[in-house]
């Protein structure tokens, strides 16, 4: 949004209201038009609700009267194309997401039907990842070649003074390494593993646990922490506003950012946490997959793994010790480096 409006662009957001606890545009001065929707538990009502989502965004844009609009996934892009039939705009898919294939199921074949019907209304398509570009090409090859965008953090947000917050809230030394868990602390999560890794490795290590709970689930992982004798080395943190994560991230001495592979959306995923890593010179531990390999190992930023467990992050955590094998700020990402192919894609 800010290298569109520094080029002269008027920008206005149309915005979902379920989610207006972050800043949404507001610190950019960006005019923002909340639309009205609820999550529900049935599956069902929540398809219609984002369908009237789409429909009241339709109707909003087409007062806008845009000369471009960018859908942010599938699940506004039938907004996109029901303004576009009456304004005209040139339609911007940016897929972030292969957002059919994470969901299985009849849901992913109502999206896939979605998404098969409004591709070919797209001006223009952005990606986040070379791989997911070529998964896109071959499953549909009529399409203009999608741009690459990657999920590079701006490098002004970038905390350049040293932070140690987890330190100054829980007893760890100065000679311990800190490893962190950032993120929603529920199942599926590779947070068990976490928490039996540190069991197996030296007191050189500790683990921090930071985001939202599911209470349940986190109350059972503390129960099983106290159970394991583990208190002094294992600490649960609150979630923290999206405004200061960055300056926790920076706190720690190796980030942890795991996807399961359950489908092709996690296998070519595109972690903006990995780039954060990255920018703030951590070490990071990740999947093996084919775009982490490249981003992580090729350039010495971490240990990719190919199974999570707790004996693997043992490992790689002396691994990642290893100056023979990772060396940091190699190559950084930052989105002053990409920003051109933006503006090439609104030029077009």
């Amino acid at each position: 949004m800010g290298t569109l409006i520094a080029i002269g662009h008027r920008v206005e957001l149309v915005v979902s209201d379920f989610g207006k606890g972050g800043s949404g545009g507001d610190d950019l001065g960006i005019k923002i038009h909340r639309v009205p929707m609820t999550l529900w538990s049935s599956p069902l009502r929540n398809f219609w609700e984002q369908i009237e989502f789409n429909r009241t965004a339709a109707s909003l844009i087409k007062q806008l009267c845009p000369t471009h609009i960018h859908c942010h996934d599938l699940s506004s892009l039938l907004a996109g194309l029901w303004a576009k039939q009456t304004t005209k705009a040139k339609l911007i898919f940016d897929a972030h997401e292969l957002w059919p294939e994470s969901w299985g199921g009849i849901r992913e074949r109502v999206w896939g039907y979605i998404e098969r019907k409004c591709i070919g209304s797209c001006d223009q398509i952005i990606m986040p990842e070379k791989n997911r570009i070529a998964y896109f090409k071959g499953k549909y090859p009529r399409i203009p070649d999608p741009f690459l965008l990657e999920n590079f953090p701006c490098k002004s947000e970038i905390p350049t003074q040293t932070f140690d917050l987890f330190r100054s809230v829980y007893p760890i030394r100065k000679n311990q390494k800190i490893i962190l868990y950032s993120g929603l602390v529920g199942p599926g999560r590779n947070i068990e593993e976490l928490i039996d890794s540190i069991r197996m490795c030296s007191e050189e290590f500790v683990l921090v646990i930071l985001g939202v709970t599911f209470k349940g689930y986190a109350n059972a992982m503390a129960a099983n922490v106290k159970k394991l004798g583990l208190v002094n080395r294992i600490f649960f943190h609150d979630a923290v506003p999206y405004s200061k994560i960055l300056q926790y991230m920076a706190s720690c001495d190796i980030g942890t950012a795991f996807y399961r592979n359950t489908d092709v959306n996690n296998y070519y995923c595109a972690s903006n946490k990995v780039y954060e890593y990255i920018a703030l010179n951590k070490i990071v531990l990740t999947n093996n997959y084919p775009g982490l390999l490249e981003t992580v190992e090729k350039n010495r930023h971490g240990v990719c793994l190919r199974e999570v467990t707790a004996k693997s992050l043992q490992e790689a955590y002396t691994r990642a010790s290893d100056p023979a094998l990772v060396t940091l700020g190699m190559k950084k990402f930052f989105w002053q480096d990409q920003q051109h192919v933006l503006l090439q894609v609104y030029n077009e």
